[in-house]
């Protein structure tokens, strides 16, 4: 995948208040993220603890924009959100546990999070 960083977002992310009515679910993206065994409880999880944007999501193409989220739900479980904001909405489209390489951009992320804490 090729990114792009997406300021917007994150100030947009920085503005809301994330609860169980900022998501729009339905039976397509449900379907996808349970063959990852991922559940709803799990995504809304990703955006109460640190997680980190990688970004706008250039290639593969698609018309509604994406991005790549990074994130870690309340029992530590590492996941990879690929979503859309739709009509002011977070819509996931897909959520699996997050690979080597993800895993190794969100490290490195946290403890520069952690690194400007002190």
């Amino acid at each position: 995948m090729k990114f792009e960083r997406d300021p917007d977002l994150v100030r947009w992310l920085e503005i809301i208040t994330v609860s169980s009515s900022t998501f729009q679910w339905d039976r397509g993206n449900s379907t996808k993220n349970r063959k990852h065994n991922v559940t709803r409880d799990e995504i809304e999880e990703l955006f109460h603890n640190f997680f980190t944007i990688v970004g706008k999501i250039l290639e593969p193409y698609h018309p509604e924009n994406r991005r790549l989220f990074l994130g870690e739900t309340n029992r530590g479980r590492r996941l990879s959100l690929v979503f859309t904001v739709r009509d002011g909405l977070i819509r996931p489209i897909s959520c699996r546990p997050m690979r080597k390489e993800e895993v190794r951009h969100y490290e490195k992320e946290k403890q520069r999070f952690a690194d400007r804490r002190v």
